[in-house]
């Protein structure tokens, strides 16, 4: 007879027994590193990665220079997926072979070099993965969830992103905001998964899959700082998308844009903008965007989110969308401050280019959202940024640029 949910030899860490070893997830035992990789025989039947020296290659360049970008610890100031993950890659194979995916991938888009290898490591790292998912009794822990962090970072770097992961997790999907009341690994991995999701949803056009339900008690609530200040407004962003998705009624649509507005009038002096302006193309920016300058990486999130927030809350009103003549006249009113606040969340990615994770969130709404640009300039510099973008970091814009062309050229016919 079962006892509760099992721990699957993947998530038990090289060196340790699963019978008579307790698998502490925020902090490893030092005795079950192994002394060499290479001296185990693997229970996959593809070998122990971090064997060899391209691999360290890979490993160094996950360290060096993916885990500092502002896309994945933005709002974790442990810095988690920095200091912790790539220690414990040590120990979880499915952690380093997510880890290898995600650097040679990015590797390959910087380069040009193409890598042999790279699918090869998403492929293993899917068969240590999917039978988990798949397997109802076995629990998930926040190894396997940063894994899927990792894994939907790769996926994203491709042009046919799918959405696996989000996609096919569904019983993870289900779980994941119960880590958020946990702390550590388990909640800086679903918080990235908050933001993952969103993405998905803003680009498939379809509900948000995360069950946002436990991350009102999240652990980091408890110590309000600047990254919790971010993470409140990534939050109240998609409730909000969750709540038009799932049909927005009078009463939840006046509680979620109170929320809003307090999120905003409730910000500590230090969190606002030091310096604020209209964009107008002249000598000094050469920008049609409106400029916003913050002190922390975090801050340019936060209000990247809350005018996605104010824009949801717009565009879903219950009362727009009363059959009326009076409704269409308002409708057009709305639609300028729609753009408005489009035009914010733009401009903080343009204007605050070293904050990488305020990059791929403008992507991912230009790509639900590119449509409401009407004026050339616009247009224009939402292609550049995008051309930037693809050469700064290595993502892959084309697919989108080829969307927004497509979708400008049959509102100008």
């Amino acid at each position: 007879m079962s006892l509760g949910p099992t721990i699957p030899a993947s998530l038990i860490p090289i060196g340790a027994s699963a019978e008579n070893e307790v698998v502490d997830d925020n902090q490893p035992s030092p005795n079950s590193f192994p002394l060499s990789p290479q001296s185990s025989i693997s229970p996959y039947g593809f070998g122990f990665p971090l064997s060899n020296r391209e691999e360290a290659r890979y490993l160094m360049h996950y360290i060096q220079e993916l885990a500092p970008w502002e896309q994945v610890d933005i709002t974790d100031p442990a810095q988690t997926f920095a200091l912790e993950v790539p220690k414990r890659a040590r120990q979880f194979p499915l952690l380093a072979y997510s880890i290898l995916a995600f650097s040679s991938r990015h590797l390959v888009l910087m380069t040009g070099k193409e890598c042999g290898d790279t699918e090869r490591y998403y492929s293993c790292a899917l068969r240590i993965l999917i039978p988990i998912l798949d397997d109802s009794d076995v629990s998930i822990n926040e190894n396997l969830l940063a894994a899927v962090v990792l894994l939907r970072l790769y996926e994203e770097m491709t042009e046919v992103d799918a959405g696996i992961h989000l996609q096919g997790g569904s019983r993870l999907l289900n779980d994941v905001s119960n880590f958020a009341a946990r702390g550590g690994l388990g909640e800086a991995a679903s918080w990235i998964v908050l933001r993952q999701d969103l993405h998905v949803s803003l680009i498939r056009s379809e509900p948000m899959r995360v069950n946002l339900s436990s991350y009102e008690q999240a652990k980091s609530f408890e110590h309000p700082n600047d990254e919790t200040i971010t993470n409140r407004a990534v939050l109240l962003c998609c409730q909000v998308l969750a709540a038009a998705f799932g049909g927005l009624d009078t009463n939840t649509w006046a509680r979620l844009n109170d929320e809003v507005t307090q999120w905003h009038d409730n910000l500590p002096p230090h969190y606002r903008p030091h310096y604020c302006s209209a964009g107008t193309p002249d000598s000094k920016t050469g920008s049609v965007f409106p400029i916003m300058w913050l002190t922390h990486p975090a801050h340019v999130l936060g209000f990247q989110h809350y005018h996605l927030a104010r824009m949801f809350l717009q565009i879903f009103e219950p009362r727009l969308w009363l059959p009326s003549l009076h409704t269409v006249e308002e409708r057009l009113m709305v639609d300028k401050s729609v753009l408005s606040h489009l035009r914010m969340a733009i401009g903080l990615a343009i204007h605050n280019a070293s904050v990488v994770g305020a990059t791929f969130t403008a992507h991912h709404v230009l790509y639900a959202c590119g449509i409401y640009f009407s004026d050339f300039a616009e247009r224009r510099e939402v292609l550049s940024f995008l051309d930037g973008m693809s050469t700064s970091i290595g993502w892959p814009t084309g697919r989108l640029q080829a969307k927004l062309n497509k979708v400008w050229f049959t509102n100008d016919r």
